[in-house]
């Protein structure tokens, strides 16, 4: 071969490779003149930046995902992207993940302000778990559901030991199915928590009550006087608590016991059935 045909086939080669070159660099004009931008920046609920979190994003069209890390300053940019639609996932450990939807135009730059709040501690957790299951069990009995009710109020008392308020709710179920003693163990429990839970109060006031009025049919006094001196400890306003309070320190004749409670049954229930058994007590106390 001459130099003169060397040439030749130097230039076809030279002509080709434009050829196949030139159409790529087209195209990468074309994508910087249509493509999209997105510039985020990544903060926690005090706005301030979030240094290495993890952001995705996928192209919901072409299903291409693209990565980044925001820096020192909580920012990513995304360099240059297809135009579309995008789902995009934040992560950062100790953090709750964030996953949104966006729509990018063509030529566009979108600016986005990601804040990632605190992922939950492990008593967070079990707190709002707690309730969860406090709401549920309230739910369950207003539908007079009380078997579900009950297990929803205890399980809301083993995720939280010092819910109060699911204690009395215990309570009160118990209490209206007639397990006393179980009533009696939570709700004292629940004084513990809140003290002056009137509701807790008034329930356990009941419950002495009742178990007074056994032990007097039993013929067992002192235990009932006991009784009645721990419900009326609970709720002095009860007005059986202090008329069986009267009748049995006027039956140990203890007078000015018997008198201070059968005078303040008389305040208390004005209208009731036994006013005129009480006048009775009193004219022979006095």
């Amino acid at each position: 071969m001459n130099l003169s045909n060397t040439s030749k086939y130097l230039s076809a080669l030279y002509l080709i490779s434009v050829i196949l070159v030139m159409p790529g660099g087209i195209h990468s004009q074309q994508n910087e003149r249509t493509g999209a931008k997105l510039e985020g920046i990544v903060l926690n609920s005090d706005k301030e930046p979030i240094p290495k979190a993890e952001i995705q994003l996928k192209h919901e069209e072409s299903s291409q995902i693209f990565h980044a890390e925001s820096n020192k300053k909580g920012s990513f940019p995304s360099g240059i992207l297809s135009p579309g639609n995008y789902t995009f996932i934040v992560k950062k450990e100790g953090y709750k993940s964030y996953s949104d939807e966006l729509q990018l135009l063509p030529s566009s730059i979108q600016k986005l302000e990601i804040i990632l709040a605190k992922e939950d501690t492990l008593v967070q957790k079990r707190e709002k778990e707690a309730a969860s299951s406090f709401q549920k069990g309230t739910k369950f009995a207003e539908e007079n559901k009380l078997d579900e009710a009950i297990q929803e109020f205890q399980r809301a008392i083993e995720l939280k030991k010092d819910f109060a308020e699911a204690y009395v709710n215990l309570g009160i179920l118990l209490f209206q199915q007639e397990k006393d003693d179980e009533a009696e163990k939570v709700l004292l429990k629940s004084l513990e928590l809140k003290p002056e839970e009137s509701k807790a109060k008034e329930i356990l006031a009941d419950i002495n009550f009742e178990k007074a009025k056994t032990l007097i049919k039993d013929t067992k006094i002192d235990e009932a006087l006991e009784k009645l001196k721990l419900a009326y400890s609970f709720r002095a306003d009860h007005p059986y608590v202090n008329y069986l309070l009267g009748y049995l320190y006027f039956k140990k004749n203890m007078k000015d016991e018997a008198i201070k409670h059968l005078e303040k049954f008389l305040q208390l229930a004005p209208d009731s059935p036994q006013v005129e058994i009480v006048n009775e007590l009193l004219k022979k106390l006095k």
